[in-house]
Order: C-alpha cells, then sequence, then structure tokens
C-alpha cells in the first residue's frame, strides 16, 4: 500500500509540472501529403527530440502535397490559405521539410512571419539559389546515386546498363537532377538512362524488357506523367515485380517490397535532428549561431533480395546493414518461452487471486439481489402510481427517445404502448404544431432545461384535442443526465375559453376604435370647425372696434389666441384619437409623425427608426403596435424624467419587434408586470388579441425598456419558458 500512495504522489507531481509548462507552437510544412511515409516518420524523430523540453509542445502539421496539386495556382492557394490561418496564430519555431516548403518560408518569412526561426530538413542537399538569412538553419541529406551505384557494381561486376527510374513531381524532379550530376562521371564506362517521363504502364513494360546486365536505381517516383500520384507502398512493390534486373533504392530504407539496397538516409534520425536544432532555438540560441547539419547515409540491403539475384553478401560495402536475417531458434521463440513461464506464474497467481476474491463475489452478487430487488418494487409502485394519475406521463432517455408512458396516455390516444415508443408518439401531434413541437423539445433538450407547450392530440376517436405538455430534466444519483419526464392535460376547454375571451376582447377594442374614431371625427369636423368661427368672429369683432379701446383690443387678441391654441389642442387629441395617416398612410408614417408632434408638444428628444415593415400589414396589427407606442411614449414622458426617448420598428420573415427605450429613473418591472394600471391592462389585451408578447425592463436609475414582438403569421402550437410572465 505505501508504494501504492508513492507512485500516486509521484504521477499527481508529474501532470502538476506539466501544467505548469509554458506552450510553445511548432509549426511543420511538409512537401508530401500525410499519406505519404516520410512526413510519419520524420515526424516521430521530431516527436522524439521532443520529449524532454521544458516546454509544452503545440505541434500543427500542415501538407504543401505538390505531387497530387502540381499546378503554380493551386499552390499559391494552399500558401495564401496557410499565411491567413497563421497570421494571428504565430508559431514560436516553423520546420520547412522539403524544398517546398523552404522555397514558401523565403518567399513569406520577411513579410508574414518576421523573427520566427526556420529550421529547414531537406532529404537532398540545399539547391543552388537559395539566399538564406539570419533566421534560418537546419539539416541537409544527400541522395547517393554514385554510392548506391558502388555498391551495385560490387555485387554485379559485369553491369553495362544502368536504369534510373524516377517520377515527375517537384521532389521527384529534384532527385533526377542530383542523380545525373552525381552519375556524369560514369557516362562513359556504362549506358545510362532516365525513365522518368513515363506512365506507369509504360514503366513497368519497359522494366519487363531491360537487357541483361542491367541495374535499376529507383528513385522517388511521388507522381507519373499522366499525373497519378503514388505513395512509395504503392509504387515499389509494382516495379520490384515487373523488373527484370536487380532494383537499388535511393530513398527507401525500410527495404520490405524486394529492393536490394542502397546508400540512404534515415528519415526518423533527420527528424531527431531537426527536432534536436528546433528546440535549441526554443531554448534561447539563435538561428544562425547553430551551422547547417549534413545527415550520414548507412548502407542497407535485404538478406532475402540478394539471394534471389544470387548475390554474395561477402561483396557488400564494409559497414553495411543487413536486414531480414532467418532468426536462431532462440530469436525466433525466446518471446514464447518468456511468455509460456509469465503465463504460468500469472495463472498461478490468479487463481490464489481468484479464491480470495470468490468469498467477497458471493457477498456481492447478494447484494445485488437486493438492490435490485428494491428497484423492481420502487419500479412497480412508480409505475402503479403513474397509471392511477389523473394525468398523462411520459419519460424519455438522453437518447431523446420516448421510453414510457403510463396508462392515461394510452386510453387517450387508443394505440398500444410499442406503438408510441421511440419517436412513435409523434403520429398522433397534429401536423401543423408537429414541427414546432419538435423544435421547442430538442432545444429545451439540448439546454437540459424544463419546458412548457401547447399542441394538438389526437384522441382515441380521431378528435384533435388541445394539451399542455410540460417536462423536466432528469438526473441520475451521480448527477449524470438521464432524460426527461414530463406530463400532458387535456386543456381544450380552457382554450376555447381563452379563444373566446380573446373574441370578446377583440370586440371591446373595436368598439374603443369605432368610439375613439366617433369622438375624433366629432371634435375635428364639428367642435374644431366651430372654435375656427369662434376665432373668426372675435378676429372681426376685433377690427370693428375703434383704435381709441386699446385695453379692450389686446384683451380681445389675447382671447383670439386662446381660442386658436384651444383649436390646435382639440386637434391634437382628435389626431390622437384617430390617426388618419395610420389609417391612409401605414404604420411607419403614423409612428413616426406621433413621434414628431410629442417631440415638439413636450420639448424632448424623440429619435425613430424603422427597418424592413411591410407596408402591406393588417390594419389589426398596424393599430396595436401604433397604441403601444403612443402609450409607452406618454409613460415615459410623464413618469421617467428624462428628456431623450427611443423608439425602433423592426421587421423579420416572422415577427415585428417594437421598442420603446429611455434612459430615466426606473421602476420595478415585476411590480408592473402584475399592476392593474389601465395603460399596462391596455397594452397586454391589445397584444394577447394579436397573438404577441411583451417585455418591460427597468431597474432603478437604469432607464426602461419596453419590447413588443407581434408575429406576422399566427401559430398553431407555443412555447412558454418555465418562470416566464
Amino acid at each position: 500500500m505505501p508504494s501504492v500512495f508513492l507512485c500516486f504522489f509521484l504521477l499527481f507531481q508529474s501532470s502538476t509540472a506539466l501544467q505548469m509548462k509554458q506552450v510553445r507552437r511548432v509549426l511543420i510544412f511538409y512537401e508530401a501529403g500525410a499519406y505519404k511515409p516520410l512526413p510519419n516518420l520524420v515526424d516521430q524523430g521530431l516527436r522524439v527530440a521532443f520529449d524532454n523540453s521544458p516546454y509544452q509542445i503545440e505541434f500543427y502539421r500542415e501538407f504543401m502535397e505538390t505531387a497530387q496539386f502540381p499546378d503554380p495556382a493551386d499552390q499559391k492557394r494552399f500558401r495564401d490559405f496557410y499565411i491567413r490561418k497563421y497570421q494571428h496564430h504565430r508559431p514560436d519555431v516553423i520546420i520547412a521539410v522539403g524544398p517546398a516548403p523552404l522555397q514558401f518560408m523565403l518567399e513569406a518569412h520577411h513579410r508574414y512571419f518576421r523573427g520566427v526561426p526556420v529550421v529547414f530538413c531537406l532529404p537532398n542537399r540545399l539547391p543552388g539559389g537559395f539566399n538564406l538569412d539570419s533566421d534560418f538553419t537546419g539539416v541537409e541529406g544527400d541522395v547517393a546515386p554514385a554510392a548506391t551505384l558502388d555498391a551495385a557494381l560490387r555485387l554485379q561486376p559485369d553491369t553495362k546498363h544502368v536504369v534510373l527510374v524516377g517520377g515527375t513531381s517537384p521532389f521527384d524532379r529534384e532527385q533526377e537532377a542530383e542523380a545525373k550530376d552525381q552519375l556524369k562521371s560514369y557516362e562513359n564506362r556504362f549506358d545510362i538512362s532516365y525513365l522518368t517521363d513515363l506512365t506507369m504502364p509504360a514503366l513497368l513494360d519497359r522494366l519487363k524488357h531491360l537487357p541483361s546486365h542491367s541495374i535499376i536505381l529507383l528513385a522517388g517516383l511521388g507522381r507519373d506523367a499522366e499525373g497519378r500520384v503514388f505513395s512509395t507502398a504503392v509504387a515499389n512493390p509494382m516495379i520490384v515485380a515487373a523488373a527484370n534486373a536487380p532494383v537499388f533504392s535511393l530513398n527507401e530504407r525500410h527495404l520490405n517490397d524486394g529492393e536490394v539496397g542502397g546508400s540512404v538516409a534515415d528519415p526518423v534520425d533527420e527528424g531527431k535532428t531537426v527536432g534536436a536544432t528546433a528546440a535549441r532555438i526554443l531554448n534561447g540560441e539563435k538561428p544562425h549561431n547553430i551551422p547547417t547539419i549534413k545527415t550520414a547515409n548507412v548502407y542497407v540491403f535485404d538478406l532475402r533480395a540478394l539471394k534471389r539475384w544470387g548475390f554474395k553478401e561477402k561483396n557488400l560495402p564494409p559497414g553495411g546493414v543487413v536486414l531480414n536475417r532467418e532468426p536462431t531458434v532462440w530469436e525466433a521463440y525466446k518471446l514464447y518461452v518468456i511468455a509460456g513461464i509469465s503465463l504460468i506464474l500469472l495463472q498461478a497467481v490468479l487463481i490464489a487471486g481468484l479464491m480470495w476474491h470468490r468469498a467477497g463475489r458471493r457477498r456481492a452478487e447478494g447484494e445485488l439481489t437486493a438492490a435490485l430487488e428494491v428497484a423492481r418494487e420502487s419500479e412497480a409502485r412508480f409505475r402503479l402510481v403513474a397509471n392511477t394519475a389523473p394525468v398523462m406521463i411520459w419519460m424519455c432517455g438522453p437518447d431523446k427517445l420516448f421510453s414510457y408512458f403510463n396508462q392515461p396516455w394510452l386510453e387517450f390516444t387508443g394505440r398500444p404502448l410499442v406503438s408510441e415508443l421511440g419517436n412513435g408518439w409523434t403520429e398522433s401531434v397534429h401536423p401543423d404544431d408537429l414541427q414546432l413541437c419538435l423544435n421547442n423539445y430538442d432545444q429545451s433538450f439540448q439546454r437540459r432545461e424544463p419546458f412548457k407547450m401547447q399542441y394538438r392530440l389526437r384522441r382515441h376517436d380521431g378528435e384533435y384535442r388541445w394539451v399542455l405538455d410540460m417536462g423536466v430534466p432528469r438526473f441520475s444519483s451521480e448527477g449524470s443526465f438521464a432524460g426527461y419526464i414530463g406530463s400532458c392535460i387535456d386543456m381544450t376547454e380552457r382554450k376555447q375559453a381563452e379563444e373566446a375571451l380573446s373574441s370578446v376582447s377583440r370586440r371591446l377594442i373595436d368598439a374603443q376604435e369605432q368610439e375613439r374614431t366617433r369622438i375624433a371625427r366629432e371634435l375635428h369636423d364639428d367642435i374644431n370647425q366651430r372654435i375656427a368661427m369662434l376665432g373668426i368672429e372675435l378676429d372681426v369683432l376685433q377690427q370693428s372696434l375703434p383704435n381709441e379701446g386699446a385695453e379692450l383690443q389686446n384683451r380681445l387678441d389675447k382671447l383670439r389666441q386662446q381660442t386658436a391654441e384651444i383649436g390646435t389642442d382639440v386637434q391634437g387629441i382628435s389626431h390622437r384619437l384617430h390617426s388618419s395617416k395610420l389609417e391612409y398612410l401605414g404604420l411607419v408614417a403614423a409612428c413616426k409623425s406621433f413621434c414628431r408632434e410629442v417631440a415638439e408638444w413636450h420639448k424632448v428628444d424623440v429619435s425613430f427608426i424603422a427597418e424592413n415593415i411591410a407596408p402591406n400589414l393588417s390594419q389589426e396589427i398596424s393599430l396595436c403596435l401604433f397604441r403601444v407606442l403612443q402609450e409607452s411614449l406618454n409613460n415615459a414622458i410623464k413618469h421617467s424624467g428624462a428628456q431623450r426617448f427611443e423608439a425602433q420598428l423592426r421587421g423579420t420573415s416572422n415577427e415585428i419587434q417594437l421598442t420603446v427605450r429611455d434612459h430615466g429613473i426606473g421602476f420595478d418591472a415585476a411590480a408592473v408586470m402584475v399592476s392593474r394600471g389601465l395603460g399596462f391592462i391596455s397594452m397586454r389585451e391589445r397584444i394577447s388579441v394579436v397573438k404577441g408578447t411583451i417585455l418591460i425592463a427597468s431597474k432603478p436609475m437604469g432607464g426602461t425598456e419596453i419590447t413588443v414582438r407581434v408575429p406576422v403569421v399566427a401559430r398553431a402550437a407555443s412555447k412558454t419558458t418555465v418562470g416566464a410572465a
């Protein structure tokens, strides 16, 4: 037990130290795609090199895939994408594996990655024309066709023909150029040919008919003349199988496809060297203080291929590594022997342990049986209570599929339980309500919150009845989410009563508007005209008086002005009672005019904005929003103490939103929502008639905001959030 605690303590300390490590980002650009062996082998070496880093290393791998996408336009798109991707997520060091990533860094480093050290890894020598600045260092490999050819001549001294096989990708072309340069000195001794611009079928056919005394040097073949892309795992076995001469590899180290061998580099070792250089830079060294490293090649040969072509192992170059030797009996079976002995010892320990645990298992089985019995009794009690409850009860699991319906539900729908399970219950939901019902259910499920919603459910006699569905999330004793449980009640009679009440409210509002219109017309057409005539008579009377009655003239002038003001006030009252602009010009024009009149009358600043409001709104919705705007602004001006007010009308595809905001003293919004003030009651009644909602947000000295949402298209089913007004 003390050793267990010690191990736990050490693991805890190591994990804590890991959490405290600073993060360093290493961005790696590979020329080949992820499906090629080379990037994965280099990546193995990189990760080994960073194992002991004092930093937490985040690796970001990107692939130029020049063989798959040789078009310069495609490569430019890749580069532009990488520049945008890492422009605001700068790495601490960049590793460029291959000539194309190095060329990319040379072109983009100064402008987009200034100051970021770059470590390159080239399978071949550094090409001429690359001018590296002080932020660059790296590792150069060396493809060695000359050394490989010398090794081949030791094995097959009578060679007369040398055939170099390659491809058309940029990497392939680079290796071909290097090979031609190194093989120039052999051209006067051998017939050297280059099969690098052929399709794969044509290449395989040529390799079948090579003259005797030939050897093949296999360079990179990432793409053939038709543009087909190959990996070494695909191309090498095809070439070896077709060739009638031994194949020597310039790249492949593992020699699992029948190649004889060659002077090759180890990509894993190159990755380790590159990783060690990058680690030195992360530790504070400058790239210009780290010289470029040239990796050494190793002779590697496949014993099976040597035997196939009759080559003698004694003719191999000194220091060569021979793979795939036949193991001795001990080498072949030592793991089995060790495993057998270990298994016997393990079985003995297990038998002793099983004997010790047998008694404990029996006790556990007894406890489990008792617990299951209690659970069965609890479930039986729940089902008994649920089946005798006067409501319909359902349950679903964390997969959203319904797993239980009580007897009242089954009696209501007249369907068997098996038909309701899963999503079968949705077949009884009214088609017009189904989508909204499912949307409300899914949204609540994702948020793990209670919900209430109303929809129509088909009864056993075929009649659709309105039900109120309420659900709450369930959680296990460990706190994990276990699904939902809910209940439904038939609320058809309540719905009908609400619709009847809504109809009465609508008729009352219509009667009120008709009375407003009648009074407005009386004021405008009768009272206002009579006041105007009175003003005219006063004006005539004033003109008929002699000039000597100056005092009387002044009194008549004031009386005439007061009469004109009364006429203006009566006209304003007429407009507020019935807006002719709302009737003839629409909602936006009427609201804009009302805000302007209120601002002028009360000497305040009222801004009005309207966006995406359809000109063909129904009169009912237009009148509702206009009256709410009137009531809200009048209340705000009267009680807020503010001098600046905002009104906004915004329309969407399915609703119109009216917002009235002030920056005054505020009030208790919760108290207003349950108050019996006539103004707020009138607004609520009007909004309920058009199936809208109203929300009041206010706090002391923080201003007030009234938001009204009115649907443009009436909805058949609605969702009510638990706890909402």
